[in-house]
């Protein structure tokens, strides 16, 4: 705020905000995406507030709420939040749900509309990070909200920019009187070391989501061979629709085994272990890129189907 906001982030902000379909004064831009929810979160509510989280949220969110009031309903369980939105009616001076566009550990998608009239109904703000969602789904790459048709009637977006805009950081988008409280009162924001100019390539980017659709048609093509092939294998991928992938196996010791196995056939996988997920529900996460090949995909699908016959 001193000294460290140059013409490469004022153009970030309003390029990102253009993205959205907000006024160029709507975003706040951090240096990373986990700060841009912790940081925000922690700004915004107190102790006379209340959130309301998916229990799958992200880490960051729940750093964000550690200095208000929180209840979390189970993963996309409309009933249960319903429930709390009843029970808290009265009680505090804010309602914010806040819950992910596309959840990372499953890859599966918010009932964005039903959520939305969820919120109308009780008088509560929506915080919606579709960080894995953007460039992926909807059809011009705007996530889950666009997906729904509610982009318009999200009253805060968050994201990364290190998932399909290939940098590092993170942003908020809010009416334009508090991006500018965030400015000023989120302690990251002030305090942090201020991005370089390579974030200047982060604008290329966001361009480059309308300019080049056909990525997100090769995405698309990717994500449904490649989940089709694991389906065919008799693998359990959930339900998936993104480009997460998962391969459900439970166990954490023959999951790490699987994630050892893939490694040494020159496939980098991630092991998802307690205490990122259930201690019985370990799975091999996989992210698809549009840049994979057939040859790529294939190779994997072999090395399961391999994995698999002599496990």
């Amino acid at each position: 705020m001193i000294g460290g906001h140059f013409s490469f982030h004022q153009q970030l902000e309003e390029t990102i905000s253009s993205f959205f379909s907000h006024s160029p004064d709507s975003a706040v831009i951090y240096t990373t995406g986990y700060t841009a929810n912790s940081a925000s979160l922690q700004s915004l509510l107190r102790k006379e507030d209340i959130a309301i989280v998916d229990m799958a949220v992200h880490a960051s969110v729940y750093e964000g709420c550690l200095l208000t009031n929180r209840k979390s309903f189970p993963h996309n369980d409309l009933q249960s939040l319903e429930r709390i939105l009843k029970d808290v009616q009265g009680s505090y001076r804010t309602k914010m749900i806040i819950i992910d566009g596309v959840y990372s550990q499953d890859g599966d998608i918010a009932p964005l509309d039903k959520i939305r009239e969820l919120a109308n109904r009780y008088g509560a703000y929506l915080m919606v990070d579709d960080a894995h969602g953007i460039g992926v789904i909807g059809k011009t790459g705007r996530g889950a909200m666009e997906l729904y048709s509610v982009i318009d009637q999200v009253d805060f977006i968050t994201g990364t920019f290190s998932k399909t805009f290939a940098g590092i950081g993170g942003y908020v988008i809010a009416p334009p009187k508090v991006a500018a409280y965030l400015k000023f009162q989120s302690r990251q924001h002030i305090f942090s070391a201020t991005s370089t100019p390579a974030v200047a390539g982060i604008i290329k980017a966001i361009e480059l989501i309308d300019q080049e659709p056909q990525w997100q048609a090769r995405l698309s093509e990717n994500i449904t061979y490649f989940k089709n092939g694991l389906i065919s294998l008799g693998l359990d991928v959930g339900i998936t629709g993104s480009a997460i992938i998962p391969v459900k196996i439970g166990d954490p010791h023959k999951t790490s085994d699987v994630g050892s196995m893939l490694l040494k056939a020159g496939i980098y996988t991630n092991p998802i272990l307690y205490p990122a997920v259930a201690k019985k529900n370990a799975r091999i996460r996989m992210s698809v890129m549009a840049t994979h090949t057939r040859e790529h995909l294939d190779k994997t699908l072999n090395a399961f189907e391999h994995i698999k016959r002599v496990m």
